[in-house]
């Protein structure tokens, strides 16, 4: 496989996914929205974290988050949609801050890729990313890393069609422009969820507000506890759902054991 450090992964809710109840984490602008016309606006779920690309498919920090905070969007649409992979935000950001770059991310490694058509014009395109920035410590003299890691580099280039001799000097601008894109916005066709029984955890169950969470018990049916998985949370790996069940496991065995000794009869059973 392919790791990147830092990537960002979004997912654009379509109208097949807009009427669920949201649970990710959420600014304003990522709610469902109404326009004067009562359509709903387009909303975005995003995650940022170190990406794992395999034999088949895409998985690491920034999948698992996706998958957690959008679980019933993917659910809704039968995990086919669309996710687009920005796959060096923290060098965009860097473009922006020190070099004041403006313009959609698109545009800004736009202008990034077309100055390699003069600055490099005999190098071939699929031989390396020629975007760098620092990482690791000050002074380092080998902070300066692809944005871009060599095997991925190369598959993008291949994925845009652009024969693999193709020097930077032969470039079009629709070859640059295709490369920024797949850079800043690849889109990425999800077909299936993982085919290894991955999950952690599963998303839905009994909501949180039918339950006392004093002792776990439901609001509706007295005397009916609930823990673990049957609960609508989960968390966003494996620990944080371990944790979860045996701590609603511990307090929904008290909440029991307590509403048991309460309700029993006074009088102990003799036998006869």
């Amino acid at each position: 496989g392919v790791s990147v450090p830092l990537a960002r992964l979004t997912l654009v809710v379509n109208d097949e996914m807009s009427d669920i109840p949201t649970t990710t984490e959420s600014s304003p602008d990522n709610l469902p929205q109404r326009t004067k016309g009562n359509r709903k606006k387009k909303r975005t779920i995003v995650q940022e974290g170190p990406l794992l690309i395999t034999h088949h498919g895409i998985s690491g920090p920034a999948t698992l988050r996706l998958s957690a905070f959008a679980a019933r969007e993917f659910h809704a649409v039968g995990y086919k949609c669309e996710v687009k992979i920005h796959f060096c935000p923290k060098h965009e950001e860097e473009q922006r801050e020190v070099l004041g770059a403006v313009g959609s991310s698109e545009e800004i490694y736009v202008d990034a890729l077309w100055k390699m058509t003069r600055f490099i014009p005999k190098r071939k395109m699929a031989t390396g990313c020629p975007l760098f920035m620092k990482e690791g410590r000050e002074g380092d003299a080998d902070a300066n890393v692809p944005i871009i890691p060599k095997r991925l580099w190369a598959a993008l280039v291949q994925n845009a069609d652009i024969p693999p001799d193709t020097t930077w000097g032969d470039a079009s601008k629709a070859m640059i422009r295709s490369m920024a894109s797949s850079i800043s916005s690849f889109s990425l066709n999800v077909s299936s969820k993982g085919i290894f029984k991955e999950e952690f955890v599963t998303a839905g169950g009994v909501s949180l507000k039918e339950v006392q969470m004093t002792n776990m018990q439901s609001k509706l049916v007295p005397g009916l506890f609930f823990s673990g998985e049957c609960l609508d949370v989960d968390g966003v790996t494996g620990g944080f759902n371990f944790m979860g069940c045996w701590s609603t496991g511990f307090v929904a065995g008290e909440g029991a054991a307590e509403f048991c000794y309460e309700n029993s009869s006074s009088e102990v059973p003799t036998a006869e």
